[in-house]
């Protein structure tokens, strides 16, 4: 149903843009944040995670496409962490018209398929609280929780 390109340059730039935005947008409802804040917030972690762009030693961005039509659905970002032998699910970004059509479900499947195979032992990923959606297809998938954060705002 899917496979994985690797995202080009400008693709790339494309999704930083995107994902800083975006990201900023979540931490602001998640962590009592200024938008100007967590767009600094943002940046910051963009900057330090993917500090080489697209050649950043164990990142890995793709383009989640369908097998039958060859359009693009949505996009991958994981890390690995070699020393706990660990990757780490960064974003699974599914374009709004593709939702709940089983390309999350499959895309996960796929990663982890990958990674087994080249001898990863597990994944980690976050999930924000008003995420329900991710949350439950995780579990699904046998995703354990291993940590919660709560917050009050005083």
């Amino acid at each position: 149903m899917i496979h994985l390109n690797p995202l080009t340059e400008q693709e790339f730039q494309e999704y930083l843009a995107f994902m800083i935005s975006d990201y900023a947008y979540e931490i602001t409802k998640n962590f009592n944040l200024t938008l100007q804040a967590a767009i600094e917030e943002s940046e910051m972690m963009m900057k330090d995670l993917l500090k080489d762009g697209l050649s950043t030693e164990g990142q890995y961005l793709y383009n989640i496409v369908d097998n039958k039509t060859n359009e693009k659905v949505g996009l991958l970002w994981y890390g690995l962490i070699p020393e706990i032998n660990q990757a780490y699910v960064y974003h699974i970004f599914i374009d709004d018209i593709y939702r709940r059509k089983g390309y999350g479900k499959e895309t996960i499947e796929k990663l982890q398929s990958m990674l087994k195979q080249s001898g990863i032992k597990s994944v980690g990923l976050s999930v924000f609280a008003g995420n329900e959606v991710a949350y439950q297809l995780y579990k699904k998938l046998g995703y354990k929780n291993t940590r919660l954060s709560m917050e009050l705002i005083l």
